[in-house]
């Protein structure tokens, strides 16, 4: 005998002539869960979750924080430290010691005194160089730059974020540093050794030093960048900044005078020398202001061929 059987009813929210099964149960739970699921996910994705200890969550890769990822970087190592030592002991040691051992003036004249207090500068870009390089090189050398690179995607915002850190610090630290050797050389020369300094003498010797100091650095970071390499980079800068002033007085002729007049530390000195040494024509070439823009083309042209490859080839 058989035995009858009874459809269930169909749901409430069910469509019209829509069969009362099994599948209808499903479709409608289906579409209530996924009802839920969704408005769980609005909710979800309109909450702002805080950062740690209530700080405000990293919403993009802003530049300021870069330059404060640089000058956290830049502050904490070693290198730094001691690199700004001594550069400031070379500046200021080398007024010192003029100032207790020069008891006659020159023949030629007296030199005003803050171009005998700046002397120690000729010598103090090589840390300057030196910094510069490391500013980078260091973070290929310890493989810290496939961290940065990761954190910050934008490579050329990361060189130029190292290059407004490094600029900035390396023209305060000169700037104080030109600025205290004027003040000792002035407290020991005499004036039967040292003329006193005019006010525009005193701010090209110090002001131009400082943005030469600046100018050098930001090159040798970006040879540093190019190389990669800590002691190849700073040989590299040496001897550029070096070698055409040595050997380019053996070369004959306006090329020979052209290779030593535009040399980085030609330019050093027109900044450093009397304005009547300067304006004599020594060492040819361009005047001390001028010679500071031919720096900073210096510069500029090693930046960019360090931001070209930082972009182009593999950390």
């Amino acid at each position: 005998m058989a035995i009858p059987t009874s459809k269930p009813a169909p749901p409430a929210d069910a469509a019209p002539g829509a069969e009362a099964d099994g599948h209808t149960h499903t479709s409608s739970a289906n579409r209530r869960s996924n009802a839920r699921g969704s408005h769980g996910a609005d909710q979800q994705q309109s909450l702002v979750v805080p950062g740690l200890y209530g700080q405000e969550p990293v919403t993009g890769l802003h530049f300021t924080r870069m330059l404060r990822s640089e000058w956290t970087k830049i502050r904490t190592v070693r290198s730094t430290m001691w690199s700004l030592i001594v550069m400031v002991v070379l500046i200021v040691g080398m007024a010192a010691l003029l100032g207790a051992t020069i008891d006659t003036p020159d023949d030629e004249g007296k030199d005003p005194t803050v171009s005998l207090a700046l002397a120690g500068a000729v010598v103090a870009q090589i840390a300057a160089a030196t910094l510069g390089v490391l500013t980078i090189s260091a973070e290929y050398t310890t493989g810290m730059i496939r961290s940065t690179m990761t954190a910050y995607p934008r490579r050329i915002s990361v060189l130029a974020a190292k290059a407004v850190v490094f600029g900035i610090l390396m023209f305060g630290v000169g700037l104080v540093a030109c600025y205290l050797a004027f003040l000792v050389a002035d407290g020991m020369f005499s004036r039967d050794v040292a003329a006193e300094s005019t006010n525009r003498e005193i701010v090209k010797g110090v002001l131009g030093t400082a943005t030469y100091l600046a100018l050098l650095g930001l090159l040798s970071l970006g040879i540093g960048t190019m190389l990669r390499h800590s002691a190849g980079a700073v040989t590299t800068v040496l001897a550029g900044v070096l070698v055409p002033t040595i050997f380019g007085r053996f070369i004959p002729g306006k090329v020979g005078d052209w290779v030593v007049g535009y040399s980085p530390t030609a330019l050093l000195t027109k900044m450093v020398a009397p304005y009547g040494d300067v304006e004599g024509g020594m060492n040819g070439g361009v005047g001390p202001w001028p010679g500071m823009i031919v720096m900073a083309c210096y510069a500029a042209a090693a930046l960019v061929g360090a931001g070209v490859l930082i972009k182009s080839r593999d950390v």
